[in-house]
């Protein structure tokens, strides 16, 4: 799962240049990170942590005295060993306040309107902008900039003390989120970064919806920009409208999330007593009623208190503050309860895992079936069969057609467009959907992940022949040719890799080829048609039969030579197709029948068991460390 940027900020210090907080999740200078999974698209951007190499060794871990350090190391190794375990976009945010000072750590609350529609996103930026207002001062710039803003669009709000004229105004891009500096005084010195946006939770009667889900849900929501695609949060606050919103929020199970999730109701008129709820109930026209009249005069600021405690905002901003409020030294409890969600979540999967090891039979463990066998054996046929078919029609249809030599002339731009549209359609495209789902097969039998011999590519870089380079030698490659991948397909890619091969090198030389006969054509006419001009002016022709004769022999010729190589060229890349395709389709059979042959299994049942407890055990030793931090 990705992970989201947010704005870095060293030790004992605030907020620096304004960058897009939700847009660049990168650590501090001096932390190694894997290169591999660095992107840069213009500014730094949040760290896509790529599948990372099972091993089955445990590398003993430096021991320190400092039990921050102690889970920063620990939560690395966790990662590095067991990226399908955890949520990797949360684990990066979780090391990103690791690294930051105690008591300065940068906390990330979502505001999410639940559901969407013209109740709950108006109630989400109204419940953001009483948050945010200072009664003591006039409507501010960033008010009205909240209140153009398009709620259907994602915007971040960084709460920092005022520090220029620029503070409160909007900077937005096309390629990152829109971004609102705002100073507020009563949330002021807490580093806060706030996401507002929607959000679809997951719904279901009272018990079925789980909480990992729900945290994956809220706790990662999905940002429709191009820099990024998910962003991970300390904190969510759902915000719902009216009474079908209070209806979807009580189905979820939000006491489970140990405070990291908070709902909220915009009811007017309803208290909470009223309802016997327990999420809270909002009333937020009372709230900017209460900052209206405050902003007359301080002669009302009764009233103003009366209808801030009234409209049960103040509940809201206790729990901001709970959240991000630390002592100098401490762990700010966001922080802490992030961890803690992404442990807890680590273990569920761990359980899940091993249950579902537990559960396979020794069947399944051992060799396949043979009616897995035999499935293999009915594939193959159909490979065979479809490359003959689909060619056969490829080759005599309407598109083969119109490359024929005479017709160069008006479509010599279309011969790479007209073999590529072939390739994609009738190189087999069924065969290679089946392979994968007998592939899939095969894993879920054997209990692994089998390794199947891949096709050969290049080491510079370039796309080799098929024909030279054995698609079926076992050497391990990206079936995406001309591309080093960190892990081997898990499928033979080897008629991928061969339509790849096709699209990439004879195609373009077929379209060079014709593209050259073409103009040698036009060039040997032209000249000879100049030669017979000026043989009858100059009167070394004594008529114009014998000038045109002269064009005329020219002209055949050069036609001649042209459909002769043409035709040549167009039956040797049909031959090549053919051939290549009963290679892939003989090298995919080779590397299947090798995975059966030795059981197919990479990792035994064993295997991943041992896997598993040593992640359950990196899991307790964060638990240990988190315990022993400040």
């Amino acid at each position: 799962m990705a992970s989201k940027p947010t704005l870095l900020l060293g030790p004992g210090r605030r907020y620096r240049t304004p960058v897009c907080p939700f847009c660049s999740l990168v650590p501090r200078p001096g932390r190694a990170e894997p290169r591999a999974t660095r992107r840069d698209v213009g500014r730094r951007h949040h760290v896509r942590p790529g599948p990372w190499p099972s091993t089955t060794t445990t590398t003993p871990t430096p021991t320190s005295t400092n039990p921050r350090v102690e889970l920063e190391r620990t939560l690395l190794e966790l990662r590095d060993r067991a990226p399908n375990l955890v949520n990797l976009a949360r684990l990066q945010l979780a090391l990103q306040g690791l690294r930051q000072t105690p008591g300065q750590e940068v906390v990330r609350v979502a505001i999410l309107g639940l559901g969407g529609g013209s109740g709950a996103r108006p109630a989400a930026r109204r419940v953001l902008k009483a948050l945010l207002a200072d009664p003591l001062v006039e409507e501010e710039a960033w008010e009205r900039e909240l209140e153009a803003h398009d709620s259907s669009k994602p915007l971040t709000v960084l709460v920092a003390p005022a520090a220029g004229p620029h503070v409160g105004l909007e900077v937005s891009t096309d390629s990152a989120l829109r971004e609102l500096r705002v100073s507020s005084p009563g949330l002021n010195g807490l580093n806060l970064e706030l996401l507002l946006m929607d959000v679809s939770a997951p719904y279901g009667a009272p018990g079925e919806v789980s909480i990992e889900s729900l945290e994956d849900a809220v706790l990662v929501p999905t940002v429709d920009v191009p820099s990024a695609d998910a962003t991970p949060v300390h904190q969510a606050l759902l915000v719902a409208h009216g009474l079908t919103g209070a209806v979807n929020v009580s189905a979820l199970p939000l006491s489970e999330s140990s405070g990291s999730l908070r709902a909220a109701v915009q009811m007017e008129g309803v208290s909470k007593q009223q309802l016997e709820a327990d999420f809270d109930i909002i009333d937020v026209s009372l709230a900017e009623q209460g900052v209206r009249l405050f902003r007359q005069g301080p002669q009302h600021a009764m009233d103003y208190e009366r209808l801030w405690f009234a409209s049960n905002l103040p509940a809201l901003t206790a729990w901001l503050k709970a959240g991000a409020s630390s002592t100098e030294r401490a762990t700010k409890p966001a922080v802490r309860q992030l961890i803690a969600s992404l442990l807890r979540s680590a273990i569920s999967s761990i359980q899940t895992e091993q249950a579902r090891n537990l559960s396979r039979t020794p069947a399944a463990q051992g060799t396949p079936s043979a009616a897995l066998d035999e499935r293999f054996a009915e594939w193959a046929q159909r490979a065979h069969a479809e490359l003959q078919d689909e060619l056969d029609l490829a080759f005599t249809g309407r598109r083969w057609r119109k490359l024929r030599w005479w017709k160069l002339f008006w479509r010599v731009d279309d011969v790479a467009m007209f073999t590529n549209e072939m390739l994609s359609r009738r190189f087999m495209p069924t065969a290679e959907q089946e392979l994968v789902y007998l592939a899939g097969r095969i894993a879920e039998l054997v209990g692994g992940s089998p390794t199947y011999p891949q096709p050969a590519s290049s080491r510079d870089g370039k796309t080799p022949g098929p024909q030279k380079r054995g698609l079926g030698s076992g050497e391990h490659a990206s079936a995406v040719a001309g591309t080093t991948s960190s892990a081997p397909p898990r499928w033979p890619g080897h008629i991928a890799f061969t339509r790849r091969y096709l699209q990439t090198e004879t195609v373009p030389a077929l379209q060079s080829l014709a593209q050259k006969l073409v103009l040698q054509s036009l060039g040997t006419s032209g000249v000879t048609t100049s030669l017979a001009a000026l043989l009858y002016v100059s009167s070394f022709a004594s008529s114009l039969y014998e000038a045109g004769a002269v064009a005329a022999l020219g002209i055949a010729y050069s036609l001649g030579r042209m459909q002769k190589k043409w035709e040549t060229a167009r039956g040797f890349w049909e031959g090549e197709v053919r051939e290549e395709g009963r290679k892939a389709v003989r090298a995919a059979e080779e590397s299947v029948a090798t995975v059966l042959e030795d059981g197919g299994a990479s990792r035994t049942v064993g295997e991943q068991m041992e896997e598993l407890q040593r992640a359950r055990d990196l899991v307790a030793r964060a638990e240990d460390a988190l315990a022993r931090m400040e």
